[in-house]
């Protein structure tokens, strides 16, 4: 028998697998970016499935200058 029965974890349980703080973890769940349920009184359970695939979606956008290696100097008034 296949269990598709997918991890479903609360905020703070969330957060310390991830290394991520609570209010992000309720952040995520809140705006819709990860999959999220609300049982209870209040209390959200994340689809720890989800985070996985939002983490491994995101990445961060180097600018052009870092880009290419090439070296900005910063202005000093003197």
């Amino acid at each position: 028998m296949n269990n598709n029965t997918p991890i479903m974890l609360g905020i703070k349980e969330t957060a310390d697998n991830w290394s991520i703080t609570p209010n992000y973890a309720r952040s995520l769940a809140l705006s819709g970016k990860v999959a999220a349920v609300r049982v209870g009184r209040g209390k959200i359970l994340i689809n720890q499935q989800s985070v996985a695939d939002y983490f491994n979606s995101s990445h961060l956008t180097a600018e052009s200058n870092t880009e290419t290696g090439s070296i900005t100097p910063i202005p000093v008034k003197v």
